[in-house]
């Protein structure tokens, strides 16, 4: 199989798109990014968490000099209780342990930088453009595909374009994301508007308190403007209904303002700067979806999916602080894994290893898709597992936390997370290459 990495169509040029363009074009092979927003489009108005296993593909691409001296970082993150005591501080990470600490940028600022970097390397990225389908795809020539109405041509096409992917509904059409009936609450005001009750009032925690847990997160490195989240049921709805409730702010303080006279008084100090600045607030929905039984197309592997699009069960919610890096993970792994088999560029034929280009088959390459989506749902599903029986635990109200607690439910792995920190795949996915070259 030759020309596979000849000319390559990312669909979606957000964060990972951006980072798989990036981890592509490092290896010389010309892609085009499709996207469907404008470039000057609103972007998410909060900041991401990125973790050290996502640092380290960050830092591999180019991207983590340009921005950490723009992230607030943290080793460790505390628990208080309504009376401003900290009951608990739990160690994150530090660069001794894991290479990193924890950063946290704004989400606009980090793909402004990505997109800037691509513009250097001459990377088309074309704005207002939809991806409409697929309209053919082969074992030798590619896929034909069709954009604003007019058919383009790709050796391969990748989709990053998040959880209401229109290239899943080309390798699932069935397969469709519901809403689980909770919703990530997010806020942002600014620290200094909040009469803390004294100095030195710690940056990063999270208040729990009998009507839940509100957690607090600056968004820059002076912690100028800090996040307010909380965690909340919301009966069914469907997109409309959810589309409705993000553009009405009044609804959307409510819910902060809801059990008002239980909280402590920090929190209503914070609460009430949420309701004095409203028109910052948004919701992230939690949505579920079943597992994808292939994130490649079946015959071919020459259209891929990855990110939020391909990620089973409950796409990684805010709260996993995930979402972001195990996406950066998939396209590491991926670009990994295309370019041992492969080479790179015009040369990009399967490689023996020493420089030899040997015949690559389509039933090499489909065995290598189903070996990297295999080690990513395994992964995903730890880090779903995780999510839901240790993080979203501490942002329930005091009642269901104690309840689940008591019940001996909901176990997190404590706060050794060398398992997903330390997570590292190059060795085991050139291992699988050179076992099938043999």
């Amino acid at each position: 199989m030759r020309n596979l990495l000849d000319d390559i169509a990312v669909i979606g040029a957000g964060l990972g798109g951006c980072a798989l363009a990036l981890a592509l074009s490092a290896h010389n092979i010309p892609i085009t990014i499709y996207e469907l927003r404008d470039e000057d489009a609103p972007i998410l108005n909060s900041g991401v968490i990125l973790t050290p296993n996502g640092l380290r593909v960050l830092d591999f691409l180019g991207v983590f000099d340009r921005v950490k001296d723009r992230c607030y970082k943290a080793t460790y993150r505390n628990f208080k209780n309504a009376k401003d005591e900290t009951v608990r501080s739990v160690y994150i990470a530090n660069e001794q342990s894991y290479g990193y600490c924890n950063h946290r940028i704004w989400r606009r600022i980090l793909l402004k930088e990505m997109r800037g970097m691509l513009v250097e390397r001459q990377v088309t990225i074309l704005y207002n453009t939809k991806f409409e389908g697929i309209v053919y795809e082969s074992k030798n020539e590619g896929v034909d595909f069709t954009v604003n109405g007019q058919i383009r041509h790709a050796s391969l096409l990748i989709g990053s374009d998040g959880i209401y992917s229109r290239v899943r509904s080309h390798l699932s059409p069935d397969i469709i994301p519901e809403y689980t009936g909770i919703i990530g609450l997010l806020s942002h005001i600014p620290r200094a508007s909040v009469a803390w009750p004294y100095e030195d009032y710690v940056l990063n925690f999270t208040l729990q308190d009998k009507p839940g847990a509100l957690v607090i997160m600056p968004e820059d490195p002076e912690a100028v403007d800090i996040m307010v989240a909380m965690q909340v049921h919301h009966p069914e709805q469907s997109r409309k209904d959810l589309d409705d409730l993000q553009a009405d702010k009044e609804r959307l303080v409510s819910f902060y303002t809801k059990a008002y006279d239980q909280w402590g008084p920090t929190a209503r100090k914070i609460i009430d700067q949420v309701v004095a600045h409203k028109e910052n607030c948004f919701i992230w929905p939690y949505m579920r979806m079943p597992k994808i039984p292939r994130w490649y197309s079946e015959n071919s592997g020459r259209v891929i999916l990855l990110g939020d699009g391909a990620h089973g069960q409950i796409a990684l919610p805010p709260s996993s602080g995930q979402g972001v890096n195990q996406a950066l993970e998939d396209v590491y792994s991926l670009v990994t894994l295309l370019t041992s088999l492969c080479g790179s560029g015009a040369n990009n034929s399967i490689s023996d290893g020493n420089g030899l280009a040997t015949a690559a088959t389509t039933e090499t390459l489909l065995e290598g898709l189903a070996f990297w989506q295999d080690l990513r749902q395994k992964r995903i599903d730890a880090v779903f597992d995780w999510t839901m029986n240790a993080s979203n635990l501490q942002r329930l109200p005091e009642a269901e936390r104690q309840r689940l607690l008591d019940a001996g439910k909901h176990k997190g792995p404590g706060d050794d997370m060398s398992w997903l920190y330390g997570y590292e795949v190059d060795e085991e996915i050139r291992a699988w290459v050179q076992q099938v070259r043999i």
